[in-house]
């Protein structure tokens, strides 16, 4: 099964046989990893928390590391796919002012967001870090796994959504908004990049 990330400048999937430049490649390599980590996350949270139902009605032991993973493994979902949800136009937005028919005030209101969630990433990203290097001294209460540990992908989710973001700023900025579905493109705007979703 192979799976199509959507051009980022398109907003649509590159037609097959079409050459693509070795950066998308490497693009693509890189959110299917991402994608492959948190589906796996996912399976985890849904297999702990059917293990921990069965725990309570069924004789058998306990096991007090279930709840700890699960718990580990939302926030891990969280912070680790925020990046590819940028590049994916993912995150819920208000699109009111895509209906707009000025596109420079568009663009500009696209830039200015997705600047923002760069910086707000970035800050997350040196405080992940500074809990990466400052917390390996505590342990988890159940597995006793150092906490540092936990916040590897948290760190790597935030750099990631750092980089998708200032990347979708400059999209935006070279080839103009992305609208939705449903918006008209207006004449007066050149190289728009109409976003296709399915």
């Amino acid at each position: 099964m192979e799976v199509t990330v959507p051009d980022p400048v398109q907003g649509h999937s590159p037609e097959p046989g079409t050459p693509t430049p070795r950066s998308r490649r490497a693009h693509d390599a890189i959110t299917r990893l991402e994608l492959a980590f948190g589906s796996l996350i996912l399976l985890m949270i849904l297999a702990l928390v059917f293990a921990q139902a069965a725990q309570r009605h069924l004789p058998v032991p306990s096991a007090a590391w279930t709840g700890e993973i699960s718990r580990f493994g939302l926030a891990w979902l969280t912070f680790a796919l925020a990046g590819v949800l940028i590049t994916l136009r993912g995150h819920i937005t208000l699109e009111v002012l895509d209906i707009l028919p000025q596109p420079r005030l568009v663009r500009f209101v696209q830039i200015f967001a997705l600047v923002i969630t760069a910086v707000i990433a970035a800050g997350l990203a040196r405080e992940a870090l500074t809990l990466v290097q400052t917390q390996g001294m505590l342990r988890s209460p159940v597995l006793r796994m150092p906490m540092s540990w936990f916040y590897v992908p948290v760190l790597l989710g935030m750099i990631s959504t750092v980089i998708r973001s200032l990347f979708g700023a400059w999209t935006v900025f070279k080839h103009g908004p992305y609208l939705s579905a449903g918006t008209n493109a207006p004449a007066s705007a050149p190289g728009a990049a109409e976003e296709k979703i399915a």
